[in-house]
């Protein structure tokens, strides 16, 4: 009876010492787009995760975040040439010690009228 009242605190405990962090930003575009004109495809919404191993102030992650690879997928999931408007978020959750990260976008994917690669 003590063992199970002692697991039962231990387990207990790791639930209510769990945490959630959450942080957000804007930016106006993911390339300078001065004096470009331009039409909007559409919008875009992302998320992707990925988990590190963290002990006490060491935090070991198992993957790279996957900042560039989101904006690249939203390019291309509209065949846009760059991103406007981005609202960026990421929020992590801990459980023990492994810490489960989440990145976030939503954009308005755009066209160029005329190709700025081309200047």
């Amino acid at each position: 009876m003590k063992q199970l009242l002692v697991i039962s605190l231990i387990i207990l405990f790791s639930f209510l010492s769990n945490c959630a962090t959450a942080s957000a930003g804007i930016a106006t575009s993911n390339i300078p787009i001065v004096d470009q004109k331009y039409s909007v495809i559409g919008p875009v919404e992302k998320s992707k995760h990925w988990f590190t191993i963290d002990f006490a102030f060491i935090g070991i992650p198992l993957s790279k975040p996957p900042v560039d690879t989101i904006i690249q997928e939203a390019i291309n999931e509209k065949e846009a040439d760059a991103l406007i408007n981005i609202r960026h978020w990421n929020d992590k959750i801990i459980i023990l010690f492994v810490t489960i990260n989440r990145f976030g976008i939503n954009a308005e994917a755009v066209k160029f009228e005329n190709d700025p690669k081309k200047k």
